[in-house]
């Protein structure tokens, strides 16, 4: 192809002859001593050329230090915070892991499974046959599970849990009610949970409600962090439910006064309900009929006739269940006893006894609980009342017939309680705005008088939740809902007091209305949301292991109409040690 290479296989040796001609290194010496002193001359004249504007650049480096770097340029990042972030850990502890949220361990038998209660409340319950190898074979025998939870901003900062989502472009941030972290091992190797197996989570836990006045719990989701993927991806709803009434951290400054302003809001809504029962009683409401059930063939049924005197009802219920049966016997002819699929397991030669009384009571609008009873014995099941054939297609004309009647009684009977409920609802609404005039007007005066607290903060109180989900892997899982990112936003550099500016480092906010930990890029020109009626805290944790603060009553100091601002941080000279060291020092 025109290359011609001449490639040589195993060469001849020199001879020391032709090695020692070579040796001058004298020769070699001068010629490199010549050639340092050109070097020398060149870099002389460049100097002298430099020696001017250098002078000048060296005073205006003297003035800015004098001035405590307050006139310096700031320094362009060189990454964003996006390239700064993918080069960290995507779990990334700041603190080393003596002060990181402590894992508890339990061990259950794996072919049997366990419950187990951990001190918050919370309650996890394995079920048999729920580990497997990394090649999907069960495992047998002793399984150690290791499970820790995280409750709050504090807990999220010490387990360096990333808090973003990006949803269809947007970053919002997770506000959560709780998060657990869980894995197992046998023999100090790793398992894995069986495909189609899962774990029950009973997470207890607080959350932050943003109203006085709220009956229903927020809506939350469950999320499962896939470290390879380096995102949260949504698993299912949270099935959240209060475990007890409005509580509030007696540390805040408000407690006093909002618990009065919740009691005076429970009065007004308890005698509004009380009010509200009376009108819907004085006037009769309409019966739904009951739509029949046609017998299930697979099912046994009980033939059995209260009404004329055969068997025994044992009425503990002042007359209403005999009153109830009759009922059901007139409206349906050649009615049958069903025993239903969530019946207690019954012999069946219990059919064969002759049961002298019974006991029977309403579990629901369709089933009761039907107790025979006998001198030596007495079987208690779940049955309902069934029809067969004919009766149960004359039942089911008669109820379509009875179904448009009632709707159109409904009807009747909500326009003449409308008016008298609407009156009602609006005027516990106008009591409720008084109580709340009267408690805002108590903090104007709180506030004159010298109390410093957060404006979002006044109307805030927390709550105990259960939160209930299914584990289906290990790892980290948490129960979120998606916040917004807050309007007011500035240029942020970071300063503390000893002028030390913090570059390339990552700086974390959190918002006292909000169970979030937000992870920022310190720059120069970091872009900072927060929300300025709020109580804020922003702290960056220093190559040595200490913490530079800045509290809630700093924020009220910025000037939210400024583009750039220089936050001004306090280094907490503190030696870090456990984790009460960080709560003393991230305290709101």
């Amino acid at each position: 192809m025109g290359n011609n290479y001449n490639f040589k296989f195993n060469p001849r040796l020199p001879s020391r002859e032709e090695i020692r001609r070579h040796k001058n290194f004298g020769a070699l010496l001068r010629k490199y001593n010549s050639q340092q002193e050109g070097r020398r001359a060149r870099r002389l004249r460049r100097l002298r050329v430099l020696s001017l504007s250098s002078a000048a650049a060296a005073a205006v480096a003297a003035i800015a230090i004098l001035l405590g770097g307050v006139f310096s340029a700031p320094q362009q990042p060189a990454l964003t915070a996006e390239q700064y972030f993918a080069q960290q850990k995507f779990v990334n502890p700041p603190l080393p892991e003596a002060v990181q949220p402590r894992f508890t361990n339990f061990r259950v038998d794996a072919n049997q499974g366990g419950v187990y209660e951990y001190p918050s409340g919370s309650r996890l319950v394995v079920p048999a046959a729920a580990f497997a190898d990394d090649r999907g074979k069960l495992i047998e025998g002793e399984v150690d599970i290791r499970y820790r939870e995280m409750h709050d901003y504090v807990d999220f900062f010490l387990a360096g849990i990333p808090m973003s989502y990006d949803s269809a472009g947007v970053r919002y941030h997770l506000e959560s009610a709780g998060m657990i972290e869980i894995y197992a091992e046998q023999n100090g190797e790793r398992v894995q949970l069986a495909p189609g197996k899962y774990i029950d989570v009973e997470l207890a836990s607080e959350i932050i409600v943003p109203s006085l006045n709220i009956n229903v719990p927020p809506r939350y989701k469950v999320y499962q962090l896939d470290t390879f993927a380096r995102e949260w991806l949504y698993q299912d709803i949270d099935n959240i439910q209060f475990v007890d009434e409005e509580i509030v951290e007696e540390d805040d400054p408000l407690f006093q006064y909002k618990q009065q302003l919740l009691a005076q809001y429970d009065a007004i809504e308890q005698k509004a309900a009380e009010k509200l029962k009376a009108i819907e009683t004085a006037i009769p409401k309409p019966v739904e009929p009951l739509r029949p059930l046609r017998s299930d063939p697979g099912r046994p049924t009980l033939e059995l006739n209260f009404l004329d005197g055969s068997l025994n009802i044992e009425d503990t219920q002042n007359g209403q269940v005999q009153d109830e049966l009759a009922k059901l016997q007139r409206m349906y002819r050649g009615v049958i006893w069903q025993i239903s699929p969530s019946s207690p397991a019954f012999d069946e030669r219990a059919f064969n006894v002759n049961w002298q009384s019974a006991r029977i009571r309403p579990v629901n609008n369709r089933d009761y609980e039907l107790t025979l009873i006998h001198p030596q014995n007495q079987l208690t099941l779940i049955v309902s009342p069934v029809l067969t054939g004919a009766d149960y297609e004359n039942a089911l004309q008669r109820y379509e017939e009875e179904l448009q009647a009632f709707k159109t009684a409904m009807a009747e009977w909500e326009a003449q309680v409308k008016e008298q409920r609407e009156a009602l609802m609006a005027d516990t609404e106008r009591q409720k705005a008084e109580a709340l005039d009267e408690y805002d007007n108590r903090l104007k005066e709180l506030r004159d008088a010298g109390l410093k607290f957060g404006q979002a903060t006044r109307y805030l109180v927390k709550r105990k939740v259960i939160n209930r989900f299914k584990a289906t892997g290990f790892g980290f899982w948490n129960c979120d809902r998606l916040i917004p990112p807050a309007e007011h936003r500035v240029q942020a550099a970071f300063k503390d007091q000893h002028g030390n500016f913090y570059r390339h480092h990552t700086a974390y906010l959190v918002d006292r209305g909000r169970n979030t930990v937000y992870q920022l890029y310190a720059t120069d020109e970091t872009p900072l949301h927060f929300d300025a009626d709020s109580d804020n805290l922003l702290w960056i944790v220093t190559d040595d292991q200490k913490i530079a603060l800045m509290r809630p009553e700093d924020f009220q100091d910025i000037n939210t109409k400024k583009e750039a601002y220089t936050l001004q941080l306090k280094l907490i000279d503190k030696e870090i040690l456990n984790e009460e060291d960080v709560r003393s020092i991230l305290q709101f």
